[in-house]
């Protein structure tokens, strides 16, 4: 039986209720994070919580218990039996359950809580030859630095890369590359990184700042700049980040090969190197 948390307590998730009138299933009016488990410890456990009170920061939540959230994946990766397996662990804050309007609650509801972990084993093999991509318009809002649960943009571009065929969208907003449908993305030309810089128009993936790290660590220049549609046919490399897929080849965007369509020297030394962080965690 799976269990979940709600509102400070854990319970069977399909007792779980949460009202119709939340904000949450009304508007959006909410944020998440994801964290992942690696059989002995989360990674980046601290930057997940100092992005998560950011969101609510930004967006005016307030959830006073919020320091709580590393406690809360641990017992739910406990109660869930998780221990020696990855997983993931999702946490949903939203403004609560109030009376329909476009203003906040007034006075103030306590917000909803909604957190739940399973289990989660991607195909490494499949990732490391390398995954083929889109590329369409950022249609999304202009506060993608928000990890807002307001995914549907997000969504309808991920559909349309699935039913392409491919596994990411890639999104460019007035000629320039920002970011993906739930990644963020990298490049490589003449042994130079390059992705787009912290700012309202991406989100600050917590693996793409450990991937950053591990790079200048090596030694590898990094150029926080961002990439624009016509330069695509000149970078060697690319590749994602995200939680789900750690580091993860690009080989085509729009069936158009990246490099020489195979995975790159210095993307798999980077995912190898953030491999060997994670290794770290487990027991």
């Amino acid at each position: 039986m799976d269990i979940a948390y709600l509102n400070g307590k854990f319970l069977p998730a399909d007792e779980i209720k949460i009202s119709p009138d939340d904000r949450g299933f009304l508007f959006a009016d909410g944020i998440y994070e994801v964290v992942r488990w690696y059989e002995g410890g989360f990674f980046d456990m601290d930057g997940h919580l100092i992005r998560m009170k950011r969101s609510m920061r930004e967006i005016r939540i307030e959830w006073p218990e919020a320091d709580e959230f590393p406690a809360i994946a641990g017992e739910l990766i406990i109660q869930n039996s998780l221990l020696n397996l990855p997983a993931l662990v999702y946490i949903q804050v939203t403004r609560g359950v109030a009376r329909r309007s476009h203003s906040f609650p007034s006075p103030p509801v306590p917000p909803t809580v909604y957190a739940f972990a399973r289990g989660f084993n991607p195909d490494p093999d499949m990732i490391v030859k390398g995954i083929k991509t889109i590329l369409k318009k950022d249609i999304r809002w202009s506060r993608c630095d928000i990890k807002s649960v307001s995914l549907l943009p997000n969504i309808l571009s991920f559909q349309d890369a699935v039913e392409a065929g491919t596994l990411e969208c890639i999104f460019e907003r007035d000629g320039m590359i920002t970011e993906c449908a739930h990644s963020n993305v990298f490049f490589v030309k003449d042994g130079v990184l390059y992705t787009h810089p912290e700012s309202d128009n991406i989100l600050s993936g917590i693996s793409r700042k450990n991937v950053i790290q591990i790079a200048k660590h090596e030694g590898i220049v990094v150029k926080e700049e961002a990439v624009s549609v016509k330069e695509l046919q000149m970078m060697e490399e690319a590749f994602i980040t995200n939680t789900s897929f750690e580091v993860a080849p690009v080989i085509s965007i729009n069936n158009n090969l990246v490099g020489n369509g195979k995975a790159g020297p210095l993307t798999l030394r980077l995912r190898n190197l953030f491999r060997n962080e994670t290794m770290k965690l487990k027991k």
